[in-house]
Formats: structure tokens, C-alpha cells, sequence
């Protein structure tokens, strides 16, 4: 009978050893699964971000090319992506960034208030080319701020 007590002292020893060693897998594993979770959304910033850099090439070629009616609903997709983006991934982006994508949305309206004018007045050469110079502008912005975020990828998803 007291050999029977030791070994039932010893499984009840084992089994809080088990049940100690499965609690700190399981805290461990939810670490790890914030982190992925982390990563994914940042991946998926940098999608976004990624996204409007087409988007703002795209309205290059279109201003380019003499393309006012498509590139002002290319510059009204822009303005409505840049307005979602540092509000929806705001936890992902540094207050100077959200800054940053801000004011590239502020000078695509105004972009967008000139081409929409546009259809109601001849634009000169030199409005064309503020316009151009301006889309550049913003364009490298945006690469800059892609290029960061990606960079953060990089080094392990760190902001």
C-alpha cells in the first residue's frame, strides 16, 4: 500500500509537471501566433501602400498622355485609398507616416479639383506640368514610404 501511495505521489508530481510544461507551450504558441498576426497585417500594409504606388503611376501615364477624364477617377481612387489607409492601419504606422500618406491624399484633391476643372476649361502646359511634377512627387513619397515598410518586413516585421 505505500508503494502504491509513491507511485500515485509521483503520476500527480508528472502530471503538474505536464500540465506546467503544456501551459507554457500554450502561452508560448500565442505569442508567437500575435506575432504572425502582426506580420500579416503589416505585410498587408505594405500591400495597400504598394497599391496606391501603381495606382499613382498609373495617373502619371494618364497626365501624361492627356488622359484628364481617366486620370481624375484615377486620382479619386487614390484620394480614397490614401483616406482609409492611415486610419485603418494606424496601430502599423508611425504618427510621422500617417502624416506623410495624409498629405500626399491633400495634394491628390487638390490634383483632382484641377483635372475635374480641367473638363470645364482648357488646362495650359504649365498647370500640365505641375500637375506631372507634382504626381512625381507624390509617387516618390509613397515608393519612400513602401520601401520602409518593406524594409521593417525585412528585419522581422518590426514598424
Amino acid at each position: 500500500m505505500i508503494t502504491f501511495g509513491y507511485i500515485a505521489n509521483l503520476a500527480s508530481i508528472g502530471g503538474f509537471l505536464f500540465s506546467l510544461g503544456a501551459l507554457i507551450q500554450a502561452w508560448r504558441a500565442s505569442i508567437a501566433a500575435e506575432e504572425a498576426l502582426e506580420v500579416v497585417l503589416i505585410r498587408t500594409l505594405a500591400d495597400e501602400v504598394e497599391y496606391a504606388c501603381v495606382k499613382m503611376d498609373q495617373l502619371l501615364d494618364l497626365l501624361q498622355h492627356d488622359r484628364f477624364p481617366e486620370a481624375g477617377m484615377k486620382a479619386h481612387e487614390l484620394t480614397s485609398a490614401l483616406s482609409e489607409i492611415p486610419h485603418r492601419r494606424s496601430p502599423y504606422l508611425s504618427d510621422e507616416r500617417k502624416n506623410i500618406l495624409l498629405d500626399v491624399r491633400t495634394q491628390l484633391q487638390v490634383m483632382e479639383q484641377v483635372i475635374s476643372s480641367h473638363r470645364r476649361e482648357e488646362l495650359g502646359p504649365n498647370k500640365r506640368e505641375r500637375l506631372i511634377k507634382l504626381c512625381r512627387d507624390c509617387s516618390v513619397i509613397l515608393r519612400e514610404n513602401l520601401g520602409t515598410i518593406k524594409g521593417g518586413l525585412d528585419l522581422g516585421g518590426k514598424k
